[in-house]
């Protein structure tokens, strides 16, 4: 069955065929037939904000026009407080659900920013670099709304999902209340959203302290395969996949040989162990470090395997990718 919404102006009806509810504009209603429903929304912010909130709801009821003729939903220029006026016969929580995922919309791209920066502050305090800050900013909210370089059909489900969530807790509000102000709603009403934006804060935050320690770690060790003493002419990473490594010198001799005959315990045949990714690297990387070759040939079927990325950024120039293995 089609449902209908109805708008009353004195003696003219307009059909719009894609809602519920029967509303009669300011003005129109004779008499006291139907009580008048008025909501003000205080965003706590600047005009600017305040309009911006008005055109996201107002994109809610195309076709309802205010007094200005843009939407129901109008900033007053006395308080910049969002308003609307009108007398709804039927549907009203229809209305309001519409208006509750408007404004959840809306902290979601207004206030989460901000939100994020805060926390941001809190832990590099306010002169920290900002340009750094908004990259982290952006990421946090990458990571909320589920985009991922691994998963790119899932992008923006987090978003959607936050705005549905919280659309409920706003019309539930507005069906009873004709004042919100939204900064106190998201702070007395919303600690799941806050605990949920403070975690995405606090794990970017994690990964850059990380990524940075990871950064200087790769400089020290630069630095020491630029300034440390050559002892081997090459040596030859035989790479077949995983953390399958053999180390070969210049005459494609087993590395390790060599190793037990200079009586260095570093690079002498361990029992195996079970180790994970980060133990089998540093092994590897030690062992090479320890060679100190003029040249390093990297044979291997994937390039792009994360240890040997970190073998290329540690050695640099010295280091070369041979596509053949040799036999």
């Amino acid at each position: 069955m089609l449902s209908i919404y109805k708008i009353y102006h004195i003696e003219l009806s307009i059909v719009y065929p894609f809602f519920g509810h029967h509303i009669v504009s300011k003005g129109d209603a004779g008499g006291d037939q139907v009580k008048k429903d008025e909501w003000t929304i205080d965003t706590g912010s600047c005009r600017d904000s305040s309009e911006r909130l008005a055109a996201m709801l107002n994109q809610s009821f195309a076709g309802l026009s205010g007094s200005r003729g843009e939407g129901p939903w109008e900033v007053s220029p006395e308080d910049n407080r969002v308003r609307c006026s009108l007398t709804i016969e039927k549907g009203r929580e229809d209305f309001c659900a519409r208006t509750g995922i408007a404004l959840a919309e809306f902290i979601v791209s207004e206030r989460e920013p901000c939100l994020l920066r805060q926390w941001m502050h809190k832990k590099y305090g306010p002169r920290g670099d900002q340009v750094e800050a908004d990259v982290m900013i952006s990421e946090a909210i990458a990571l909320l709304d589920g985009e991922t370089d691994f998963e790119p059909d899932l992008a923006g489900w987090g978003r959607s999902r936050r705005i549905k969530r919280w659309g409920q807790p706003f019309a539930d509000f507005m069906l009873e209340n004709g004042f919100i102000h939204l900064d106190g709603f998201l702070r007395f009403r919303m600690k799941e959203y806050q605990d949920e934006v403070k975690e995405a804060a606090e794990t970017t935050i994690e990964e850059r302290i990380m990524e940075r320690q990871y950064q200087e770690f790769m400089s020290l060790l630069q630095s020491m395969v630029e300034w440390q003493e050559v002892r081997v002419p090459a040596v030859h990473v035989l790479h077949s996949g995983g953390h399958a490594f053999k180390l070969l010198d210049e005459k494609m001799r087993p590395l390790e040989k060599e190793a037990e005959a200079a009586g260095d315990p570093a690079l002498e045949e361990e029992p195996p162990t079970e180790r994970d990714d980060q133990e089998e690297e540093s092994l590897l990387v030690s062992r090479l470090l320890a060679a100190s070759p003029r040249y390093l040939y990297i044979h291997t079927t994937d390039p792009e395997a994360q240890v040997i990325r970190t073998i290329l950024g540690i050695f640099g120039e010295r280091a070369a990718l041979c596509p053949d293995m040799p036999t």
